[in-house]
């Protein structure tokens, strides 16, 4: 493996456990097993570090959720798709990293934003339009409000004040804003979808 991905995953695993604000290069190039001058050959400074570990996970969650929407069955079946990658994504990751990003990584942070306000914004909005021409979503929604709503819901998960990471697990909150958002949007048609694949996500989680 090229050393400069493996000190980027190295230091993802240092960075989801403990948070970015505590880890040194110091600590990265020890979990590396390398000196800090080589992992400087690599990172001028921590901040190009933390670039690329995010720029990393943001092209790796565009890429599964653009498979996600070419492969789902039905508008309702992306999303308990996305569900399952996005849990995948957050097992075991602290909320602090993020807090962490905004904090004192704005760089990083706005590229997160950025692929926020674009790229899940505009697979969002497709989805619902995509389930309203199925007919498993309701037709008399405003889709931009909806769509907007539901990306500042997913964004509160990690505002610690509001969902203490020591009493909230980010899994778990995914799973119940995910069942509050689809049920509010269905159809008729739409209800008998989700409990389907509502049994099937719970099946595989179990």
């Amino acid at each position: 493996m090229e050393q400069a991905v493996l000190i980027r995953e190295k230091a993802f695993e240092l960075y989801r456990r403990f948070g970015i604000r505590s880890i040194t290069m110091d600590d990265v190039a020890g979990h590396c097993g390398i000196s800090k001058k080589t992992l400087y050959q690599h990172y001028t400074d921590k901040e190009s570090l933390v670039y690329s570990v995010l720029e990393h996970m943001v092209q790796k969650s565009e890429c599964q959720c653009t498979e996600i929407a070419a492969v789902s069955e039905n508008a309702v079946h992306e999303i308990f798709m996305s569900l399952d990658m996005l849990q995948a994504m957050f097992e075991g990751v602290n909320p602090v990293m993020i807090y962490d990003l905004h904090k004192y990584h704005q760089t990083a942070y706005k590229r997160l934003e950025s692929h926020k306000h674009s790229f899940l914004y505009n697979i969002t909005r497709k989805n619902l339009e995509r389930g309203i021409q199925e007919g498993l979503f309701r037709s008399d929604m405003n889709v931009e409000i909806i769509t907007l709503l539901h990306l500042y819901t997913i964004s509160m998960t990690f505002e610690q004040e509001t969902f203490p990471r020591e009493k909230f697990s980010l899994v778990e909150m995914q799973m119940q804003i995910m069942l509050h958002y689809v049920y509010g949007i269905a159809s008729p048609k739409g209800m008998k979808m989700i409990e389907k694949y509502k049994q099937q996500h719970l099946k595989q989680t179990a």
